[in-house]
């Protein structure tokens, strides 16, 4: 039995624009030794830009806002460039067994 398991994984999503996002999962370890999954994303408008890290938390004023408001304007920037299948696609590799291939 395999006991190597991914515990971090990056994925480059190409944009029809020509921008593209990094998402970054990575198994963490919290308080009391709890295991968690932790995301970041990068965005960058070409190749030739650097990237950029996506904020993680949604508008100060979301909670005020209408539904419509909400989507167009005060969900994270995460949310904004990337679908919630995107990031669960990625999350879901973790703990996954490694393959090796000889």
């Amino acid at each position: 039995m395999d006991t190597n398991l991914i515990t971090k994984v990056t994925q480059v999503i190409p944009r029809q624009d020509g921008s593209e996002l990094r998402i970054v999962a990575q198994q963490m370890t919290g308080l009391g030794l709890h295991t968690s999954i932790g995301i970041y994303v990068h965005r960058r408008e070409t190749i030739d830009h650097p990237w950029i890290l996506l904020s993680d938390m949604p508008h100060p004023n979301w909670r005020s806002m209408s539904v419509n408001d909400y989507i167009d304007h005060g969900r994270s920037e995460i949310l904004q460039y990337l679908s919630p299948g995107e990031i669960l696609r990625v999350t879901c590799m973790i703990g996954e067994p490694m393959i090796h291939q000889q």
